[in-house]
């Protein structure tokens, strides 16, 4: 007997949260495969498939998302509002096995979850970062102008702070915000609230 697949749903929206539970049981349910749905809305290291909504997803650099002695290999799927007319986007993690829209099908759902487990069954030991995740880390310059910025300083302090121009500081807070997929300076700070 295979073992179940254990899931973990990350949103904040509980109405979607809810639905996605029942289409869950129902797909494991007719494929004869037993499910575990993982508590809380806190990401687990042992699941093994992880639905994450847009929003909490950050900069979509799965491979960094838990710590390396979890021996994790969880796939995640991002949730959101629209997807892009069915393009799909070049630059993913390998850990991403899709995108899964607010407003899909229930048979994009299950076609979806066809796709992630044959990922499932078929994926490597690696446990380092993917090249994409790699590319996202941010650099220490960057990780100090965050810092200072979470504490509330302004560019031109963090500047003197730093023993850097102005220019310099806000090229590293634009090359964070690209790392982070962040679109605005309201992205931004909001994240640096909650972090």
């Amino acid at each position: 007997m295979e073992r179940s697949i254990r899931i973990s749903i990350i949103d904040t929206n509980r109405h979607f949260g809810e639905g996605l539970k029942y289409a869950l049981l129902e797909y494991f349910q007719v494929k004869g495969r037993a499910l575990e749905i993982l508590p809380g809305d806190v990401e687990q290291p042992s699941a093994d498939l992880v639905f994450v909504a847009r929003s909490e997803a950050g900069g979509r650099a799965y491979c960094d998302r838990m710590p390396i002695e979890s021996d994790s290999r969880s796939l995640y799927i991002s949730i959101e509002k629209t997807t892009r007319d069915g393009v799909p986007r070049k630059n993913v993690c390998s850990r991403e096995a899709g995108t899964l829209e607010r407003r899909a099908s229930i048979e994009d759902l299950f076609h979806l979850l066809d796709v992630a487990l044959r990922r499932i069954a078929s994926i490597s030991m690696a446990t380092g970062a993917c090249v994409f995740c790699i590319g996202k880390r941010l650099s220490g310059r960057e990780k100090e102008v965050i810092f200072y910025l979470r504490l509330g300083v302004n560019q031109t302090q963090a500047a003197k702070y730093m023993q850097l121009s102005v220019k310099t500081v806000h090229t590293y807070k634009q090359s964070v915000m690209r790392k982070l997929d962040f679109r605005g300076r309201n992205e931004l700070f909001s994240w640096l609230l909650k972090v």
